[in-house]
């Protein structure tokens, strides 16, 4: 009984040690792990066990090597660390002073690459936060990110670290190409104008890795290829292929930034500069926008903004003032935008800006369509020039109430019913008229009174 008592006791003492012996790495990833709400962000973080750890004095751990390899690793890791071979046959290992972290964490990676029989990597690839490494017995560990900065931590049981990587942005803005100035505000676009855009990429200062930029436009825009793109500075670039990460055979224009032009990059904005087309085909893009995706480090990293635009649409009924049933077909107006005559052309059962001539005619139905406008051009104005025989012209132009149009639908009962009526309309100037009655009734009232006055005077 005693001796199975103690067998226990010791089996239980093991079990204790290999419990407390047992050591994890939890990494908690930084907020931009989040920065795509489309694609899964996987990290792959790759761990090495570089020394030992003896943790009896928890404030001064000693780090040591031994064992067969423990030589041969002391002559690897020796651009960075001492070692002094004791009595008991362990190194006792510690950095080279003056070593910044930026160097060790250099140095290690390079070392790791370059051993990977003393120091072999075990790769945990996760799209959670926050990851756990199990990396078994405390020790001295190399942690490689696929997203950002690599970490040399010391292990004592579980161990919490959190990420401070530094990851490109992407701003995206744009104007109509008559203003001065780029925002991020929807704009009003007309059919047959240009929007101009700029996208700006932040390098942060400790960028590495392939930054690529994919812009695409909806139906309603069309990318000018002839002015191009326009980067400042003026950086080397390539065109995106479908063998890279983030490539789309939808996109407008793909480029991406070597790790070479990143790193020459750093803390610096590139800046690009293109333009796009507004198309007939806006009045049927329910989407409307142009985005941007700044891809990093081949997809490890995928940030998206984008810009809108909007356009507007107007019209009017024509039809008879005595009865507002009766649709009046083929009457004619002239069309002024804040006082301008503004050139339209017909496209199916309503005008679009553009064509030679700013007469517009009023359908089968009476009425007058204009889609595609800006309705920060002042106003929009129509002066009626012809009418059907037998109804008067409209003594005062029609200055029209504009609606945005947000569906690939527009409605006509938005329109104001414009009436002719029919009959003679005596001028009431440029012309003798009624005039001449006022003046010689007015002549005979005065002659009567002078007769008047005159008898009296006579009578007296």
């Amino acid at each position: 009984m005693k001796k199975l008592i103690s067998l226990v006791l010791a089996l239980a003492m093991v079990l204790m040690v290999a419990v407390a012996s047992a050591a994890t790495i939890t990494i908690n990833r930084d907020n931009s792990w989040e920065a795509s709400t489309e694609e899964a962000r996987n990290a792959t973080y790759t761990w090495y066990r570089i020394l030992d750890v003896d943790l009896t004095d928890a404030d001064h751990p000693v780090y040591t090597l031994s064992g067969d390899s423990a030589a041969a690793k002391v002559t690897a890791l020796a651009s960075v660390f001492d070692a002094n071979l004791a009595a008991d046959g362990k190194y006792y290992i510690t950095l080279k002073s003056g070593t910044t972290d930026e160097a060790l964490f250099t140095a290690l990676g390079t070392i790791v690459a370059a051993n990977a029989t003393l120091f072999p990597g075990t790769e945990v690839t996760s799209a959670a936060n926050p990851v756990t490494l199990d990396v078994g017995a405390d020790g001295y560990f190399f942690i490689k990110a696929s997203n950002g900065k690599d970490v040399a931590v010391q292990t004592s049981g579980s161990t919490t670290i959190t990420e401070k990587n530094d990851y490109p942005t992407i701003d995206k803005k744009q104007k109509k190409a008559a203003d001065s100035t780029y925002s991020e505000a929807v704009i009003p676009a007309e059919i047959g104008t240009y929007v101009d855009y700029q996208v700006t990429v932040h390098v942060p200062t400790d960028a590495t890795k392939t930054i690529a930029v994919i812009d695409t436009m909806t139906a309603g825009l069309d990318y000018d290829e002839e002015t191009g793109l326009t980067l400042s500075p003026n950086v080397t670039y390539s065109v995106l292929t479908s063998e890279d990460a983030g490539y789309s055979s939808t996109a407008a224009w793909q480029i991406k930034f070597s790790p070479e032009v990143v790193e020459a990059n750093r803390g610096n904005d590139i800046v690009i500069t293109y333009r796009a087309l507004i198309t007939e085909a806006a009045l049927t893009d329910t989407g409307r926008e142009n985005e941007v995706t700044l891809n990093y480090d081949n997809g490890n990293y995928i940030l998206k903004d984008d810009t809108d635009y909007t356009s507007y649409f107007t019209g009017i009924e024509k039809v008879d003032g005595s009865n507002t049933e009766t649709k009046l077909e083929g009457v004619k107006f002239t069309l002024t935008a804040n006082g301008v005559a503004f050139n339209v052309t017909k496209s199916g059962d309503y005008y679009i800006p553009g064509g030679a001539s700013n007469e517009v005619v009023t359908d089968s139905n009476g009425l007058i369509i204009i889609r595609g406008l800006d309705n920060t051009k002042g106003d929009y104005v129509l002066t009626e020039t012809e009418t059907n025989a037998g109804y008067n012209l409209l003594e005062t132009p029609k200055t029209l109430t504009l609606v945005e149009d947000t569906t690939t639908a527009y409605a006509t009962d938005n329109f104001d019913k414009v009436v002719n009526n029919k009959g003679t309309t005596l001028p009431s100037t440029g012309g003798i008229g009624t005039t001449i009655f006022y003046i010689v009734g007015g002549l005979l009232l005065v002659g009567a009174a002078i007769v008047l006055v005159a008898r009296r005077k006579a009578n007296d």
